[in-house]
């Protein structure tokens, strides 16, 4: 089997032909292509200095609920026996509470944890929330009124006590 000439084959019938530029030139295929050019690397840098420490994230703090489970607050939290988020402006998260007295309302409470501080809003609830301190008691929330609970502290809504702790 031997080569053919390139006008042999495009003489032959049905051949068509390909529009200029689709076949390259003999010479041009021989041609091998350019390498790319060299592309400059940066120059490594050694880390820079240590700079100030990166802040502390803030305090975990728990709500110990009837039950023992242990709740995360590191933002709002709404307690109530079917607690839901159009109670509150801004995101929280909904923790029901089994209450089989019925005294704990559909959303009871707002708990919220900003640093070091953690603060119970009573969210006009039927029965009320009180804070237990140890250092100065109980104390009935007025509804709608932030009051800051203290580590060790509980709270209680309705029959339910509730306890709080860092974690």
């Amino acid at each position: 089997m031997g080569t053919q000439d390139d006008d042999t084959v495009r003489d032959r019938p049905g051949f068509i032909v390909p529009p200029p530029g689709l076949i390259p030139d003999r010479a041009a295929a021989s041609v091998p292509a350019r390498a790319p050019e060299p592309v400059a690397l940066p120059a490594f840098l050694p880390p820079s200095a240590p700079g100030a420490p990166a802040p502390r994230p803030a305090p975990v703090w728990r709500l110990v609920v009837p039950g023992g489970a242990r709740i995360p607050v590191t933002g709002t939290v709404l307690l109530g026996r079917n607690p839901a988020a159009a109670a509150h402006n801004g995101p929280a998260d909904l923790v029901p509470l089994d209450d089989p007295t019925s005294t704990v309302s559909k959303t009871h409470a707002a708990v919220s944890a900003a640093g070091d501080v953690l603060t119970v809003t009573d969210l006009h609830s039927t029965n009320g929330v009180v804070v237990l301190s140890p250092a100065s008691g109980e104390r009935m929330l007025q509804p709608g009124v932030p009051a800051e609970v203290e580590q060790g502290g509980a709270l209680r809504l309705g029959d339910l006590r509730i306890g709080v702790e860092r974690a």
